[in-house]
């Protein structure tokens, strides 16, 4: 891989690098995710250990692609000095750099494990529960918010569980930030969840075990106990990265819309009236 960058002293900077990584990692501070309303005090400590982990993995990953990017770099200044004068030296040089980035290509490995694990250690406190088939008397759904640009991710999406290491249970609809998210169907807010940056939600109750799921939430209309009728707004759309509600896992704007039938999470689109092109 080819680098055109100009790094002004470039071991300088991977020593302050690697110190800003040592001083950070073991005292990452948390951005809450979601919480179950009726866990414990027991899964709420599961939950607030896997937040700091995936926090501290996430800054890892961050720091060890700058120094890979750093170390390529110099090594693309090595194998042309290499060419242009052979020495000893220089393919000593040559050597160390490239056990130093095969070993960053382990850490990488590494870090992205340990991340997919606090997920699971997550989903696991939340009692996440996967539904083989939807019960027959599932009501429908109006779109929370038109799908215009399509879906960037399906229920159990293959594409997304290979970019990101784990299984995506919900279906990710693009929109713009801050777009209104209008009631699919009459029922009740019983969650409304702001987390600051980390992520934020809601929760509305549709009677007959169907529950809704709002994520990436950067705004609120509705309040917990509300009733609202189908169409009714209870919130915006958010998803940029660091802004309010976007928490970790994100990459751009959109709502995440997931939907739980007797406890068990489903695909959405069995529920979702149809849309042209959206299967």
């Amino acid at each position: 891989m080819r680098i055109e960058i100009h790094i002004h002293r470039p071991l300088l900077t991977l020593a302050i690098l690697g110190g800003i990584a040592w001083c950070i990692w073991p005292s990452s501070v948390s951005h809450p995710i979601i919480t179950d309303a009726q866990g414990g005090v027991e899964e709420e400590r599961t939950i607030a250990e896997s937040q700091q982990s995936i926090s501290r993995e996430r800054l890892k990953q961050a720091v060890l692609e700058r120094r890979e990017e750093i170390l390529r770099y110099e090594l693309q200044k090595l194998e042309e000095e290499s060419q242009a004068t052979p020495t000893e030296s220089v393919k000593r040089a040559l050597s160390d750099h490239r056990d130093i980035l095969l070993t960053i290509a382990k850490q990488r490995q590494e870090s992205e494990e340990l991340l997919k694990q606090s997920l699971e250690q997550l989903w696991e406190a939340q009692g996440i529960d996967i539904a083989v088939s939807v019960p027959s008397r599932h009501i429908t759904f109006d779109w929370p918010v038109e799908p215009l640009l399509g879906l960037s991710a399906h229920f159990d999406d293959s594409a997304y569980q290979e970019r990101f290491g784990i299984p995506h249970h919900a279906v990710d609809i693009p929109t713009e930030q801050g777009t209104v998210i209008h009631a699919p169907a009459a029922g009740t807010v019983i969650t409304v969840k702001d987390n600051g940056l980390g992520y934020s939600y809601v929760v509305m109750d549709h009677g007959n075990g169907t529950t809704s799921i709002y994520g990436h939430v950067s705004g609120f209309i509705a309040h917990e106990g509300d009733h609202v009728d189908r169409g009714d707004p209870v919130a915006y759309s958010g998803g940029r990265p660091g802004s309010p509600g976007a928490g970790l896992l994100t990459t751009g704007p959109h709502l995440h819309f997931a939907v739980r039938q007797d406890g068990k999470l489903v695909d959405p689109l069995l529920y979702l009236k149809k849309w042209k092109g959206i299967h």
